[in-house]
């Protein structure tokens, strides 16, 4: 079997389409795509690299190429503490890859665990477990 590429992007571009309706702004496609990259970046950074991988295993294409763009892996993780921080972090990563002035309606932490709800699409009860429990239980409950 080989790979369609044009598959990965029809599933990413359906992603994304779901996503920007989720979130309310259907309209704004690119700057929903910024903060799933943003949202999964945080994320990645947070947890473990064994943990991170069994992520990706259950990621379609699509999520994987957003997940490990620019990955720089270690076994030092981010250490952030509180939902705050890490929304924090979120709108760090939403402003380096070129989001700024965006209104949501909504708080970070909101579009987060929105964000997040979507991708958890993805992976198994048992994967999501594991990772919150990498997460102080301030985070974990964005998950």
């Amino acid at each position: 079997m080989g790979l369609d590429f044009d598959d990965y992007a029809r599933e990413g571009k359906e992603f994304i389409n779901r996503l920007a309706s989720e979130l309310g702004h259907p309209d704004r496609k690119d700057q929903v795509g910024i903060l799933l990259r943003a949202v999964l970046h945080t994320l990645r950074d947070r947890i473990s690299v064994g943990e991170n991988l069994h992520i990706v295993a259950q990621l379609p294409m699509f999520l994987k190429a957003i997940y490990v763009d620019q990955w720089s892996y270690g076994e030092d993780v981010d250490r952030l503490k509180t939902a705050g921080e890490f929304a924090k972090r979120v709108e760090e990563h939403q402003a380096q890859f070129g989001e700024t002035r965006f209104d949501w309606n909504a708080s970070t932490e909101e579009l987060i665990a929105r964000v997040l709800a979507e991708v958890e699409r993805y992976l198994t009860e048992g994967e999501i477990e594991d990772v919150k429990s990498e997460l102080p239980e301030d985070i974990a409950a964005l998950v």
